[in-house]
Parts: C-alpha cells; structure tokens; sequence
C-alpha cells in the first residue's frame, strides 16, 4: 500500500512541486504562444487591427479565466478534503472525495457556462469603449466557454494527483494540451494547409480543443494505472449527496474567493481599455509575465496547501511553519532568478511578442514594475496558501475581499480620476499582494491557525 504522508524537507517539497511547476509552465506556453501570433497577425479584414484583438484577448481571455479559476478554487477545497485524508492514509476516502467531487465540479460548470452565454455579452457591451474590440471579445468569449467544463475537470484531476503525491501524472496531459494549443494556433489564425483564417476566433478554437485533449489525457491515466486502483474511484454509481454539500460548503469561500480575485482583474483590464487601446492591448502582454515569473509561485503554492494539510492529518501541525519557511525561500528564490533578465532587458521580450513599436514603448515601465510584483506575489502565495491548507477557508475569502477592495480602489483612483499613465495602473498589484501577504503572515504567525483543526500541539 502507497504511504500517502508527506515529509518536511527540501526534497518532499521539490518531489512534489517540480512536476507541478513543469505542468504549470506548458499552459503558460498557450498563452504565450497565442500572444505571440496575435500579437504578430496581420488581419487582412481593415475593420480589426493587431491592437483591437490583443485588447479584446486580454478582457475575453480574463472573463474565462475567471470561470476557470472558480473551478480551481473548488478544486483547491476538495484538495485540501483529500490530503486531510491522505495524511491519515485513507485511500478510500480520498477516491470518494474525489469521485463525488468530479460530480461538483460538471454541475458547477455547467451553471457558470450557461449563465455566461447571457452575462458575459452584456457586461461587454456595456464596459467596453472601443466597438471593434467589443466585438471581437464577444465573439471570442462565445466559443471559449465550450471549454470551461473540461478545464475543470482538469483542476479537479490535478487535485487528485497531488493529494495522492503523484504530481508527475499532471506533465502528460499538460504536453498533450500544449502541442495541441500551438498546432492550432498555427493553423487557425493565420490559415494554414488549407485550414480557414480566423484569428482572433482561431485562438479561442484552439485552446477549446486542447482543453479537450488535456481533459481525456489526465482521466484516461486516472483510470487506467494500476496505481490507483486503491482508491475506488467511481464517478456515478457511488453518489454521496452529503459528502457533496459538505465540499460545496467547504470550497465555496474560495470559489467565491477566486470570482473576486479574478474578476477584480477584469475590471481592471476594462478601466485600462478606458486609457486606450494601446495600454489595452499592452496591458495583454503584461498578463503573459504573471503566467512565466509566477510558475514557481503558483506551483509552491498548490504544494503548500497539499502539504500543510497533510502534516495536520498526521498531527504534526508543528512542523507547519518550518515547512513555510523552507516553501517560501524557493519560491522567492525561483522568481527572483526569472524576473532578473526582464527587469534588465523588457525590450527583448516585448520584441518577441509583437513587431508594433507603440506596443512595446508603452508597456517596457510597466514590465518592469509587474516584474517586482510578482516578487511579493512569491511569497504572499505561499502563506495565503498555507492558511487555506489549515483549512481556514473563510479566513482566506476575507483576507481576499480585504485586498481586493484596496485593489479595486486604488485602480478606480489612478486610472479613472487621475488618468495616470500605465505604469501606475500596474502598481496597483503591489497593494494587492503586500495586503493578502501581511494578513495571512500575520494568521500563521500568530497562531490563530491553531484553532479548530482537530490535532493536539505543543505548546
């Protein structure tokens, strides 16, 4: 029988991160890439230019990522369910966790793709300024939300590898995804062996058949290794309506968490397409650095919270914050390394995602200022993640509610008051993540995390 207990080491941690942050760094190649081709097409229809399709990519791409992100905040509570269980090497319970919690997760997405097929028009008609980009993003947001319940059914899988420290699984169905994301990229945007010109559309097409791949790569591995036959995974024969409003009611802080994160984020992407269609479209290929300097943070972050609940349910809450503190010097460490060479050299890197010069001058300050951000971004994941690994969830929606009502106030003031330049916007991450990081250090820290987790501690 697989021991599921976790370590409180260097090498536990790396064990378990490094295939999560390779996995985390091939969907960033998607964004990546599809930045990359639109940010260098052409359109031959004159009604669109390269910076109304970057713009409408950055506000469309942001609302589905929003969606998905309410699907990862589920999966994160039913992670946080099954390495409890994992801790105290229940294999059974993890799989009836996890097989009830796929049932969640349709349901979920299911309601939010549906809903959206009416908001998400109406909310761009109404906020975007520019028609040509108002266009575009609609139509764009229509064809990627087809994606939404197999992107997280992919959350929810990843999940189930790591609580069941078998992160490497997730590799595979990342490759498959981004080899399909960048082969379809190629042909559909600008029309290639004798595939159809659609660009910014051909984008959204393309990451929807990836998500697909990647959804039947992840369950084909779940299903088929022997490795799992322990857990007695069953999708539908073993329903547990119980257990399922217990996840529901355990997840919904930080699905709500996660809406307001990510959908703050919208907004603001909408009050910089206010500032114009340049820091718009600029402000797209600054979303791409969040993706390549955060990968370790985003990664350490899902291992924190794994790990940290699995060391509570093998009652060695003890050992918590010295697992935080080994957890935070990689990943300050990682993007640290990551962000050196864009600090010193953004022109270099704008250059390769698009050939409009107006694009790279406007977005080279900010570049450096999102490069500095995701600095304090490596450490403030860390211990949001560790509070919620407590189980702490609504501890972790208020500190989220907290910042991001400093965030939203801080963008209202600079980019529709004051009209500063784009730098300044950019800024406003600083106060984000320097607020979500004083209030979950300050909760560990003082140890009011203690509280309620059912495990006895020193003293």
């Amino acid at each position: 029988m697989q021991n599921l207990q976790v370590k409180n080491s260097y090498r536990n941690i790396m064990q378990l991160a490094l295939p999560v942050a390779i996995a985390m760094v091939i969907p960033q190649l998607n964004i990546l890439t599809n930045t990359l081709f639109l940010g260098n097409y052409v359109p031959e229809n004159s009604l669109f230019s390269t910076q109304d399709f970057l713009a409408a990519s950055g506000i469309a791409g942001i609302y589905y990522l929003t969606l998905s992100m309410v699907g990862y905040g589920l999966s994160a509570g039913v992670l946080m369910l099954m390495s409890r269980s994992a801790g105290s090497n229940d294999a059974g319970q993890v799989g009836k966790i996890f097989s009830n919690g796929v049932i969640l997760s349709l349901l979920l997405s299911a309601a939010l793709m549906l809903s959206s097929w009416y908001v998400a028009p109406y909310i761009f008609e109404h906020s975007i300024s520019n028609e040509s980009v108002k266009t575009a993003a609609i139509a764009f947001i229509k064809i990627r939300l087809g994606g939404l319940p197999f992107i997280v059914l992919c959350h929810m899988a990843n999940a189930f590898f790591l609580a069941s420290s078998s992160s490497r699984f997730i590799i595979a169905g990342s490759f498959a995804q981004t080899g399909t994301n960048i082969l379809f990229d190629y042909l559909l945007i600008n029309g290639a062996c004798s595939f159809p010109e659609m660009g910014l559309n051909g984008t959204a097409v393309a990451s929807l058949i990836s998500e697909i791949i990647y959804m039947i790569v992840s369950f084909t591995i779940l299903m088929q290794s022997s490795r799992f036959k322990n857990y007695c995974v069953h999708f539908f024969s073993g329903i547990d309506w119980k257990l399922i409003q217990h996840t529901f009611i355990k997840s919904l802080p930080l699905t709500v968490q996660f809406l307001l994160s990510i959908g703050a984020w919208e907004v603001f992407f909408i009050l910089v397409e206010h500032l114009g269609k340049v820091d718009s479209a600029s402000s797209q290929l600054l979303r791409t650095v969040f993706g390549i300097v955060g990968i370790a943070a985003w990664a350490l972050g899902s291992t924190t919270n794994s790990m940290v609940s699995n060391l509570i349910g093998q009652q060695k809450a003890d050992d918590v914050k010295p697992l935080i503190r080994k957890i935070v010097t990689i990943s300050f460490s990682f993007a640290f390394v990551l962000g050196l060479l864009l600090l010193f050299f953004p022109d270099a890197f704008l250059q390769l995602l698009t050939h409009d010069q107006q694009i790279i001058h406007t977005a080279a300050m900010p570049l450096r200022i999102v490069v500095l951000a995701t600095w304090t971004l490596s450490v403030s994941t860390v211990y949001f993640n560790a509070v919620l690994g407590t189980g702490h969830t609504k501890a972790n929606m208020y500190f989220e509610l907290i910042s991001i009502t400093l965030y939203l106030a801080y963008s209202v003031l600079v980019i529709e008051y004051l009209h500063l330049p784009l730098a300044y916007a950019w800024a406003s991450e600083f106060v984000y993540w320097f607020s979500l990081l004083g209030m979950s250090a300050f909760f560990i820290h003082s140890g009011r995390w203690r509280k309620n987790i059912g495990v006895q501690t020193k003293s």
